[in-house]
């Protein structure tokens, strides 16, 4: 009877936090939207973390702003925006009543309490900030390498320091709060007086880029990360080197101390390492993907370590089994709740029907409900990033193109899994880059797309060359050679009858589908093209440029003569018309354009992004316009002014009244209910008196 009401106790407990997290960390879709905007899938790219310093809150810095969460639960407090730039990281006063969070001309202070704004450091190129251990200072960077002091109590600029002539990345106090350590793109690390800003000592030694710089929690040691693939160990009084930790294989971007100083944790390319001091050497890792982390932060007790990924989730691991245990194991418990930061779009699509939009990345092909916001599936099968996704035309296939030289095809109701084989005569790459020395791979797909019929598949390929593929057989038909540089994007005539291909040699060529050679080049671009699109009658081509031309240009598809020319800030990443040809949208490094088709004069700017808009969807039915951005959120923005019909249902609107509020709770509450009543039922039977 124990065992059975012990039982019962624990589900019950469960159900309720399951609960909490659901209806807390569901919400945030309608938090602090643009104008203009209807709900925002995904939190943004995380760029840091600090735990508050009694543990009982986690700060999570993204582009978006600073997400708070219950330490303990999961669930999610409040979300700090009000930048004007992007945040780059955030910490914690020491006495845990203040939070900081800066971004490249601000610092923000925030009540950790309330979460309301208490005031604003205008900074300049901020790079990195960092409380003094009396919390009366904060210490910020900048990108000439320049380090600011100022006073928390007045905002003031205390003092200047000039030590770096190049970025400064990371900023440490030492724990008495005399020295200032600055890490820096220069390969060093300068310690300077806290007090005068005179130079201590200049630690010199890596060979590439010093990312992070942290004090041991005595003050004894000082510890810099690099991208030289190393972490290495200096002592604090005397500047001299005394180890380096050998065992990255690209790039070591953070290097943090165990609460208690027995254990240093290292985030590179390659996953987080951690390295027990007492035995010199790595006695334990997490090993993950290339580029999968993104931040880490130990709690103030030690036992936990949260580490975020690049992905946009954040994982909760169990600090003391790195320690005891070797190899770390992750904590599926209560904490586990701390993600949602969903993995960020590279391309993105609506379905014929409009029900469903898909997003694709490196992690999948990934399904969401149009109408209620809700993840729906993650399609897998490839192995590299999707540069490109589509549905055919009756939407029974989605179609992606990845940088693993392959066309992919998923089945768009059960995620059956075909793909069309590596192209046997791709060039081999054309040697190193002359200026950066990198090798390029002659293989990438960036840009796939299904003809108006669905017979056809056009994908193009890094090697200058566009391939016409049989969709049923997956034969090649053709291929299409002219171009002089990578092919950005591809669109078909509406007929059916021509492709136009967008490229880095500046050129738009368009090409006679049944013959496969070249009908015309549109020339007028003074830097590389990205984008191109065809009206919905067939008569007019726009296409998007970036850098030093940064324009949208009309051309008449005919004749190939340019109509007019559309003036844009920032790169141009993608271009689409309206279903009804009226208006034509463009996805930029500088917000989302709108002009009217056919007297070319702009009717509105969207903005709400902190960084380039990557590409953009129009609905079927031209209501809404989808965007994703390099923040790694998903926009979906009302077109239609006072919306007809039904209007959206939020991903936490479980009454479906078209608010998010408590009364949301109910439904969600008598479900869980239900469920405990059903399971109660079998525990009884199952379990004996």
């Amino acid at each position: 009877m124990k065992l059975r009401h012990y039982a019962i106790l624990m589900l019950s407990t469960c159900m309720v936090f399951l609960f909490i997290a659901q209806v807390t960390a569901q919400d945030y879709t309608t938090w602090s939207l643009p104008q203009g905007a209807k709900a925002r899938f995904g939190k943004g790219r995380v760029k840091g973390m600090q735990y508050s310093p009694d543990g009982t809150q986690l700060a999570v810095a993204t582009d978006i702003g600073v997400w708070i969460y219950d330490a303990n639960s999961g669930g999610l407090l409040q979300l700090l925006t009000g930048h004007r730039d992007r945040v780059n990281s955030v910490v914690y006063s020491p006495d845990g009543n203040t939070i900081a969070s800066n971004s490249w001309s601000e610092i923000h202070l925030w009540d950790a309490a309330t979460g309301k704004h208490i005031t604003t450091l205008k900074t300049n190129g901020n790079g990195a900030i960092a409380y003094s251990p009396d919390g009366k200072t904060i210490a910020s960077t900048s990108h000439e390498g320049t380090i600011y002091l100022w006073d928390v109590g007045t905002g003031e600029l205390k003092t200047t320091i000039r030590r770096h002539t190049t970025m400064v990345f990371s900023i440490a106090y030492s724990p008495d709060g005399k020295t200032i350590a600055a890490a820096s793109r220069d390969k060093t690390v300068s310690l300077s007086d806290a007090a005068t800003g005179e130079l201590i000592n200049t630690l010199t030694g890596h060979t590439d880029v010093v990312s992070s710089v942290a004090y041991s929690p005595d003050g004894s040691t000082i510890i810099s990360a690099s991208t030289d693939d190393t972490v290495q160990l200096w002592d604090a009084a005397t500047g001299e080197h005394k180890t380096t930790l050998r065992g990255h294989n690209h790039y070591v971007s953070s290097a943090v101390y165990s609460p208690d100083g027995n254990m240093i944790a290292s985030q590179g390319w390659d996953g987080v390492f951690f390295w027990d001091l007492t035995l010199g050497e790595a006695k334990a890792a997490i090993k993950k993907s290339v580029r999968s982390t993104a931040a880490l932060a130990y709690s103030p007790d030690g036992n936990i370590i949260a580490i975020a990924n690049v992905d946009g989730t954040v994982d909760v691991w169990d600090a003391g089994d790195a320690q005891n245990n070797g190899i770390p194991q992750q904590k599926y418990n209560l904490r586990s709740f701390i993600i949602g930061h969903k993995k960020w779009a590279d391309q993105l699509a609506y379905s014929p029907d409009g029900k469903t939009i898909v997003c694709a990345n490196s992690s999948g092909i990934h399904l969401w409900n149009a109408v209620t916001g809700k993840h729906v599936a993650t399609f897998k099968g490839h192995t590299d990033n999707i540069n490109s996704v589509a549905y055919s035309p009756d939407g029974k296939t989605i179609l992606g193109g990845t940088w693993d030289g392959r066309v992919h095809l998923w089945d768009a109701e059960t995620g059956r899994y075909t793909g069309f084989p590596r192209e046997n005569r791709l060039r081999p790459s054309d040697g190193p880059d002359p200026t950066t020395g990198h090798i390029y791979r002659r293989d990438h797909v960036t840009s796939a797309i299904y003809s108006p019929d669905g017979k056809t598949i056009v994908s193009a390929i890094d090697d200058d060359t566009v391939h016409l593929w049989d969709a049923e057989a997956g034969k090649q038909k053709n291929m299409l050679i002219g171009h002089q540089d990578l092919i950005h994007s591809l669109a078909y005539s509406p007929d059916g009858n021509t492709i136009a291909s967008a490229s880095k040699d500046k050129t738009v060529r368009l090409w006679d589908t049944e013959t496969g050679k070249q009908k015309n080049t549109l020339i007028g671009h003074n830097d590389l093209v990205y984008s191109v699109a065809y009206s919905p009658d067939g008569k007019t081509i726009a296409s998007g440029s970036a850098y030093i031309d940064n324009s949208v240009r009309l051309w008449n598809a005919e004749t190939g003569k340019q109509k007019n020319i559309l003036r844009a800030t920032g790169i141009v990443y993608s271009i689409v018309f309206s279903p009804d040809g009226k208006t034509i949208a463009a996805g930029t490094s500088g917000g989302i354009y709108l002009w009217d088709a056919e007297t070319t004069r702009q009717k509105t700017r969207l903005t709400g992004y902190k960084s380039s808009v990557e590409d953009i969807a129009y609905s079927p039915d031209g209501k809404t316009l989808a965007s994703v951005g390099s923040d790694g959120t998903m926009i979906l923005w009302d077109l239609a002014g006072e919306r007809k019909g039904e209007p959206i249902q939020l991903v936490a609107d479980f009454n479906s009244d078209g608010v998010v509020n408590l009364l949301d709770a109910i439904p969600v509450f008598l479900d869980f209910i239900t469920d405990i009543i059903l399971i109660i039922k079998k525990l009884g039977q199952a379990m004996p008196a």
